[in-house]
């Protein structure tokens, strides 16, 4: 029985695009990741879906978050996001703890008056 490919070119795009933002060739990319340039070529041209294996291998060597690939809706373009991430990648567990329970503080005092504001309109 043969193997059917299956194709999804938004994958594509978007490893694309973060290669073409870092400005790198096919050949950069292939020798950062280990997947073969002919490979990186079906995935962004074709729409071909890489193995789990590959996809990591390919968003590691871009240095780019899987976040986007599999919440497409969420705000990764704006640049206070990534920064964001950026930072919170370089924290400790422990800092990483406080964050979140200052981000959850703040939002629980915020969020009651819009709550309460928008019951009036």
């Amino acid at each position: 029985m043969a193997k059917t490919k299956r194709i999804d070119k938004a994958i594509g795009l978007r490893l694309k695009k973060a290669r073409m933002e870092q400005k790198l060739t096919y050949d950069e990319l292939a020798e950062k990741s280990g997947v073969s340039t002919r490979y990186i070529k079906e995935i962004e041209n074709r729409g071909n879906i890489p193995s789990l294996e590959i996809f990591t291998k390919l968003i590691r060597a871009l240095n780019i978050s899987a976040d986007p690939f599999f919440f497409p809706n969420m705000l990764v373009e704006n640049l206070d996001y990534k920064r964001l991430q950026l930072y919170l990648t370089q924290c400790t567990e422990d800092q990483i703890t406080t964050i979140l329970a200052i981000v959850e503080a703040y939002l629980r005092t915020y969020q009651k008056p819009i709550q309460e504001s928008s019951k009036n309109i």
